[in-house]
């Protein structure tokens, strides 16, 4: 009864398998998917209750996550008001929904483990059109309350109405807008 007890050889495994295992892939698809679903709602929330988190995120900053008696009323509570308000204010705009386009691509590709979209092209399209959406947007909504081309579409717009004015700027615009357009869907 004095039985010895074996130990159980434990087994390496790399960080490459580890990355290349497909249960990895499923999981950080799975990630990003919710990623892209959280945005989505967070900014659309945001839009319905920008007025009242704006102001609450604008005061407390960072400190929003750890005040208590703070009452945002995104549908994702703060951590949907502070994204929102980050990406959508302080950044790019409504143009910040591409965003969450990359990452629904980019998690749709890794769970069926091909590519469904391509992920390439897509932070292209991303990246361009969050420049041109945010820019557009603030151009038009020069003198709207709600940022509808965020702090980047803002800084753009009045750098270009500066130096070419707002009739070379709406110009200019135009042939952008069409450009990107016939870029992305080849008409």
């Amino acid at each position: 009864t004095n039985q010895k007890l074996k130990l159980e050889k434990e087994a390496t495994i790399s960080v490459k398998e580890v990355v290349r295992d497909e249960r990895t892939h499923k999981i950080l698809g799975a990630i990003a998917v919710l990623v892209s679903i959280f945005l989505f709602i967070a900014f659309t929330s945001y839009l319905f209750t920008w007025e009242n988190d704006q102001s609450l995120v604008f005061r407390s900053g960072k400190s929003i996550f750890s005040g208590d008696g703070i009452k945002v009323h995104n549908l994702l509570g703060v951590l949907g008001a502070y994204t929102s308000y980050s990406l959508i204010d302080s950044g790019f705009g409504i143009a910040s929904y591409l965003i969450s386009s990359f990452f629904f691509v980019l998690g749709i590709n890794l769970l069926f483990e091909k590519k469904v979209f391509n992920t390439g092209r897509n932070i292209r399209y991303v990246i361009g059109g969050l420049l041109i959406f945010s820019l557009t947007l603030a151009f038009i909504f020069q003198n709207s309350s709600f940022s509808w081309g965020g702090a980047v579409g803002n800084m753009m717009s009045g750098w270009l109405i500066k130096i070419i004015g707002n009739w070379g700027t709406g110009i200019l615009l135009v042939l952008v807008f069409g450009s990107y357009f016939i870029w992305q869907f080849n008409p």
